[in-house]
């Protein structure tokens, strides 16, 4: 083995196995919420999450809503999730979202807006979910 390669395959390792450590405060909980900072004097938009979310109902409204902070000619918007868990929400099509809030726990911000996307179960099992009901019944 060459001096060249040693020292490469040494310099791989160290990178791999120290600079690449980030110090345990920067790490994130997957069940953890991590409040987004909102910014004063913008309406409040909350998109309402709960298991069974379906990808686009939640993330392309979501898009629309946050690029308002691109716009001349709209009321910029902050926008974040609500959920009734404090754990990962798993969309219909597999993927894991951490809310920014808990509703039942956190203490929420004003809400401007609430947005409801369509859920797996919006027909059926949601619709006994007194918690979820009383939850949208007093935001609205």
């Amino acid at each position: 083995m060459t001096a060249r390669v040693l020292a490469i395959y040494l310099f791989t390792c160290v990178f791999m196995f120290c600079g690449c450590d980030q110090p345990q405060a920067n790490k994130i909980s997957p069940t953890k919420a991590i409040h987004p900072e909102l910014k004063e004097g913008l309406f409040n938009v909350a998109f309402l999450i709960m298991d069974g979310v379906y990808n686009t109902e939640l993330t392309a409204p979501f898009d629309i809503f946050h690029h308002t902070i691109f716009r001349d000619s709209i009321k910029a918007m902050n926008v974040f999730t609500v959920s009734k868990e404090s754990g990962y929400v798993k969309t219909f099509e597999g993927i894991h979202i951490v809310p920014d809030f808990n509703y039942q726990t956190d203490s929420l911000p004003p809400i401007d807006i609430l947005i409801v996307p369509s859920a797996e179960h919006h027909m059926d099992s949601d619709l006994e979910d007194e918690v979820m009901l009383d939850f949208v019944s007093q935001t609205a």
